[in-house]
């Protein structure tokens, strides 16, 4: 059986009477954060951010007690301290249904298996990285949104001054990044807190690369994530691993 594309999925809800959302994006990474907030608000639509699952659980849980609900939650997969799918899994066990929040998964990772697991954790949707300004446009009106014709932003791209923000800000990462694996092997330190921090910059390059034109570059990045995942606290694994890192981000970063 073929798997639904994103826009079928997502019109799937297509029809639903006309409301002003209220969204939440659980976003891990301030650069993809700050692009999708800004796609938003093309649609005339308020955006909150929360930077993990754990953060978006409580601000659920506070907007419902403020009488203030979400009416819609983008949530990125894959996040440290608690995934997309754990988040929804706990949001749905605390009663919060699909009729009362639908999540949609924000997410690379589109087989079939992957789609199939956002389905069974109690997500209704998903929107495929890096995600178009017609895919966030189509999920936002599936779930009720009418933008105002005469309210709603004329340009159909992000504004040039935050455009060129958000490149220096993910320029900056990959340079910072760089310099980190440098001196870790330079040092011989492979301490959790190197690794880790290492890890974690890896696992924004690769949520955010693909935006930036340089899909090859998320490739490689999430490859590397992963392996230092793997090498667990094998200082050998680690090394040879972060010798990999090293070459590849020479090669894909530019100066």
């Amino acid at each position: 059986m073929k798997e639904a594309s994103n826009t079928q999925w997502t019109t799937a809800k297509a029809g639903a009477s006309a409301k002003a959302l209220r969204v939440l994006l659980a976003e891990d990474t301030p650069i993809s954060a700050e692009a999708m907030r800004a796609m938003a608000e093309h649609f005339s639509v308020d955006m909150d951010i929360a930077a993990n699952g754990l953060e978006a659980i409580d601000m659920v849980e506070t907007a419902k007690a403020d009488g203030r609900p979400y009416s819609l939650m983008l949530v990125d997969v894959m996040m440290p301290i608690l995934d997309g799918v754990e988040t929804t899994r706990r949001l749905r066990a605390r009663g919060f249904d699909a009729e009362a929040l639908p999540i949609i998964a924000v997410t690379a990772a589109t087989s079939f298996d992957e789609i199939r697991s956002y389905r069974a954790c109690g997500m209704q949707a998903f929107l495929a990285k890096p995600v178009a300004l017609k895919d966030l446009g189509a999920t936002l009106e599936a779930w009720g949104h009418k933008a105002d014709k005469q309210s709603a932003k004329s340009t159909t791209t992000i504004e040039p001054a935050l455009l060129e923000a958000l490149e220096q800000q993910f320029r900056d990462r990959n340079t910072r990044t760089l310099k980190l694996v440098e001196a870790a092997l330079k040092n011989s330190d492979f301490s959790d807190a190197t690794v880790n921090e290492i890890r974690h910059l890896l696992h924004q390059i690769a949520g955010t690369a693909s935006t930036f034109g340089d899909p090859k570059l998320s490739e490689m990045a999430r490859t590397h994530e992963h392996s230092l995942i793997e090498a667990g606290m094998n200082e050998e694994e680690l090394q040879e691993h972060l010798r990999k890192a090293a070459k590849s981000l020479k090669e894909r970063i530019k100066p």
